[in-house]
């Protein structure tokens, strides 16, 4: 069989007979998917990872775990997740011109254009979470102090809370961080409708799940952000695991 793998931040999902889902800091990520490997003889399978991935390794990793996929010992396919993410957007939307921008332990986006995944020279295009914003008393994991991440992500609310003394659910956290993450959410979906035009922009990533009262606020706000010509269909992931059936997709179109 073929196996489709979703590493992300915080959990680690693959699809035998339903969806399982793994907490990354419980386990060691290469025993676990050769075990995987090792028991449902695994032929191929296809890596949705959190991080910078190129030429089949992982480039960089600011969230995520590391690991090497090479000693898994059987073909594989290593793609960065918001780029399945997009991918299953994209065949689910019947989109061609698509972004899809989630907001989770970090945040960052995937873009389809024309229905091919936009790559970039070394596969890192769409980092949207690593471009300047304001600067922070912290730094991201990237090494920077003033990221967009460090305002609009999971791991940048728990350092604001931390820092503050506030609490990390966006929900109930003090109103410094939830109005910076509002505005920082506002600054990403600008940028991409800016620069790469979508038909349909997705948010989706755990904060927006379960917070998608901001779907409304990007919206009724986007105008104040982007100019008119950029603003396209905003719209709230339907799909659960959608790295996990981009990566899916990626064993497909290979066969």
């Amino acid at each position: 069989m073929n196996l489709a793998v979703d590493i992300g931040g915080t959990y680690l999902r693959y699809d035998i007979n339903g969806v399982k889902k793994i907490e990354i800091k419980n386990i060691d990520i290469e025993e676990f998917l050769k075990k995987l490997i090792k028991k449902y003889n695994v032929k191929k399978i296809a890596i949705s990872f959190a991080g910078q991935v190129y030429k089949g390794e992982i480039f960089s990793s600011p969230n995520a775990k590391k690991f090497n996929p090479k000693n898994l010992k059987i073909p594989y396919i290593l793609e960065n997740d918001l780029n399945c993410a997009a991918l299953a957007q994209s065949y689910y939307f019947k989109s061609k011109f698509l972004v899809a921008l989630y907001s989770g332990t970090g945040v960052g986006s995937g873009i389809i254009e024309n229905g091919k995944i936009i790559r970039g020279y070394k596969n890192l295009a769409g980092e949207i979470g690593h471009i300047p914003y304001k600067k922070a008393p912290f730094k991201c994991g990237c090494g920077k102090d003033n990221c967009i991440e460090l305002f609009a992500s999971g791991s940048g609310i728990e350092k604001w809370a931390k820092f503050l003394g506030c609490e990390k659910d966006l929900k109930t956290t003090c109103k410094k961080i939830k109005q910076n993450y509002e505005k920082a959410l506002l600054f990403g979906v600008a940028t991409v409708l800016t620069l790469f035009n979508p038909e349909i922009l997705v948010l989706g990533g755990g904060v927006i799940k379960n917070n998608p009262y901001l779907v409304k606020i990007v919206k009724e706000n986007i105008k104040n952000y982007a100019p008119s010509f950029a603003v396209s269909k905003i719209v709230l992931s339907e799909l659960e695991e959608a790295s996990l059936k981009g990566a899916k997709l990626l064993l497909k179109d290979e066969k």
